[in-house]
Formats: structure tokens, sequence, C-alpha cells
């Protein structure tokens, strides 16, 4: 196949890619299904280029939907007499070579999902903690920890910020912010921090589609320059004194939106810390009955993914944040001891510890809450 031939067919699935793009309101939807760099899986495995990266990118195949990076083509399917499964759809890929000349030769082959191949286990991903995935711009000085606050919204700003300083124009830009936040591996609703082409963009695109490809290679070498970065020793890592400076709360979303006191709404996949997740507890207190997501932890008590709803909203304003916690957090617990006579010893021996621990974490927080809010009140 000569190389006009592939470059006339990139420039086909630039076009299919905007379109996409305007259909869901700027938005590249489907990158949410990659949440590793999709490879080839066959006898040799190597990771896709760009350009097929685009490729896939631009699929309605329901394949991409399962989120499976790995991909085979039929010569290894065909070599390893293994079973499609049915209804199921190829895909063209790049595949290139060189000629007995040394001059690149490309031509397109079929290649399916492992998800569509019988035979092939189900693939299985490694999801990553919020913590983690903003600690991977934190150690690399990228996400300057300014504040209590740390978001995914600020990670993706500050990733949109370092592409800028390398040398990337809107377009690489955003296609380096959806390409790590979609590989982070965090599992969230990846839809609503997707960043958005604009009409610009996407008009600029549709006259010289060759532009997308250029683009996503300039991105990927961003990215590759971002891991690289030397990251922060231990002893570089700030620390501070003050009340609740043991107090974290990772807010992961909730159906309306939450608010501080000054009027600015808490972020989404946002880590609270210090005082400012205490402030966040008492929010709570005066927020509309709905459905919020978030994870406690406090001096070496850690609970994870909570959610409040319902009866949880029911309580005195003028009730602790303490005496709220106690209820929430050790509810699963209690009503597993009142039905001790369904667990066995060893289990029941455990919740008591870990009741007994909590209780006594409870403890030190009251004692940070009374000198918090007298604090308040003399200031």
């Amino acid at each position: 196949m000569l190389k006009e031939e592939i470059f006339k067919d990139r420039r086909a699935v630039a076009r299919k890619i905007c379109e996409k793009i305007r259909s869901d309101n700027g938005k590249l939807i489907n990158a949410k299904y990659f949440l590793e760099r999709p490879y080839s899986d066959g006898a040799k495995s190597y990771k896709f280029s760009s350009a097929n990266y685009l490729r896939l990118l631009s699929l309605d195949n329901e394949a991409i939907c399962k989120c499976d990076p790995r991909w085979v083509s039929t010569d290894e399917i065909q070599a390893n007499n293994w079973t499609l499964k049915e209804n199921v759809q190829s895909e063209s890929l790049e595949v290139w070579t060189k000629s007995s000349d040394g001059e690149p030769e490309g031509f397109l082959q079929e290649f399916y999902n492992a998800a569509d191949i019988v035979e092939k286990e189900t693939f299985q991903h490694e999801n990553q903690s919020l913590e983690a995935v903003l600690e991977f711009l934190t150690v690399r000085s990228v996400l300057e920890k300014n504040g209590n606050i740390i978001s995914l919204q600020k990670g993706l700003k500050a990733i949109k910020k370092y592409a800028e300083a390398h040398g990337a124009d809107d377009l690489t830009s955003i296609l380096t912010c959806q390409t790590w936040l979609s590989e982070s591996g965090l599992k969230t609703r990846m839809k609503s921090f997707l960043p958005v082409f604009n009409d610009d963009i996407l008009a600029e695109l549709e006259k010289n589609p060759d532009r997308l490809f250029e683009s996503m290679n300039l991105a990927q070498a961003v990215l590759k320059n971002l891991r690289r970065e030397k990251i922060k020793s231990s002893a570089e890592k700030i620390t501070t004194d003050e009340l609740f400076s043991d107090l974290k709360i990772i807010y992961h979303g909730s159906e309306k939106e939450l608010r501080q006191q000054n009027g600015t709404a808490y972020p989404k996949e946002s880590i609270l810390t210090g005082c400012t997740a205490y402030e966040f507890l008492r929010m709570l207190v005066s927020a509309d009955e709905q459905k919020i997501w978030l994870e406690f932890s406090y001096k070496g008590y850690t609970h994870g993914k909570i959610l409040l709803s319902g009866e949880d909203f029911r309580f005195h304003e003028n009730e602790s944040i303490t005496m709220f916690l106690k209820e929430r957090l050790d509810k699963n617990r209690r009503q597993l001891l009142n039905n001790s006579q369904n667990l066995n010893s060893e289990i029941l021996e455990q919740i008591q510890l870990e009741t007994k621990h909590f209780l006594t974490v409870m403890e030190d927080f009251e004692q940070e809450e009374i000198s918090y809010l007298e604090s308040l009140i003399h200031s």
C-alpha cells in the first residue's frame, strides 16, 4: 500500500474524530475507554503508534467499550487457531516495515480486540487511587500543594501548564491532558473531566486533518518526558503543624454542588486536609439531603468509600462532627455486633478491635474539634 494512501485514510479518520467531538459537545468520549495505551498482543507485544491510537479512538466498534487494550492481528489468530466470538468486528490498523532498500513500507491489517477472542482471559485493569494519581504529579513538582485542597481538576490544569511549558499548542495540550487522564488508572466518571475541543480547533482540524496525528505524536512525547521528571526526595516534602494535621477527606462527588464558605464549589475528585477537611465535614451538616461519596482518614484510621444519603443527614445542627462521625462510620460494625450470633469468633474479635481503635481515634478527634471551635470564638 502506498504511503500516500495511508495518509489519505488517516485524514478520513481525523475528520471522523472531529464529527464525534462535535456530536458530543466538544469532548472525545471514546477516550474514557482507553485506560491503558492500546497494544498488539501477539508473539511480539508492542504499544501502538499514535496513528493507531487515533484510529482506535475514532471507532464505533463496541469492543472498545470493554476497555481491553489488547489487539490481535488476524495472522496471530490463525496461527494460534483461536476462535472469534459471534458477530464481532475487525478494525484496520497500520503495520509498518522496511523494504529491501531500507524505505518504510506501510499497509493496513485487520485486528480484533482480545475481548472478542474466546481463548483470551478477561483483562484486569489496575485501578489507581486519587492520591496515587495526584502524587505522581506532586513528587515531580508539576502540581504544587497550595492550601489544603488538591484536586483532579487542579492536576489537569497542571498537566496543561506543563505541556505548554514544553512547547505544546492548544491542540497538543488537550491531547496531552486527555491521554494522561484516561491512562491514569483512576476509577471515576471520566466523561465529566475530559477536556473540551473548541470550535476554532475543530475547524482548523477539518481543514488540516494531518495536524491531529502530528499533535498526538507531540502529546505522547510530552507525557514521556513527564514520566522521566526528577522525583522529589521525602525530605523535600512539606509538613505542617496545625489542628487536624492528620485529617484527610477524599471527596469523590455528589448529586448537587457542594460549596465552601466563600461560595467556591468543592471540586469533585479532590483531597482535603487539615482544617479545610474539617470545614468540609461541618458543611455537610447544612447540606441538602442527597448522595455524597467520600473517604475518611484520621490518625491511622482509614474508612474506605462512604455513601452519605437519606437518614445520614438527619442530625441536629448543634451536634458535634465527632458525634456525626461516630454514628455514621461505626454504623456497619454496630449492626454486625448486634447480630454477633452469625459471626465466628475470629471475625467477631476483629470487629471489636476495629471498633475500639476507631473510638480511641475519635477521642483525639473530639479534643481537636473542641480546640478548633474555641479558636474560632476567640479569633
